[in-house]
């Protein structure tokens, strides 16, 4: 079994384009290269970073980065 990670981090999307959009432009490339692969199983994830947990105290307050994770399983 073989593994693809496709991630969109949300402030570098394209303004007017979704995050789903472009995540779907990602695997449908992907897709595109490797017409017969068969896919096992899908899985998504999203990170904040960084996250206000880790921020310290009496430390500016950064403008988090959110991440959206999509993991292919597959076979070729």
């Amino acid at each position: 079994m073989k593994v693809k990670i496709f991630a969109v981090v949300l402030h570098n999307v394209p303004a007017g384009k979704s995050p789903a959009t472009h995540l779907e432009e990602q695997i449908n490339n992907f897709l595109k290269h490797y017409p017969n692969l068969q896919i096992v199983a899908t899985h998504m994830n999203t990170l904040v970073v960084p996250s206000e947990s880790a921020r310290q105290p009496g430390s500016e307050a950064t403008q988090p980065s959110v991440i959206l994770f999509t993991t292919l399983f597959y076979q070729s």
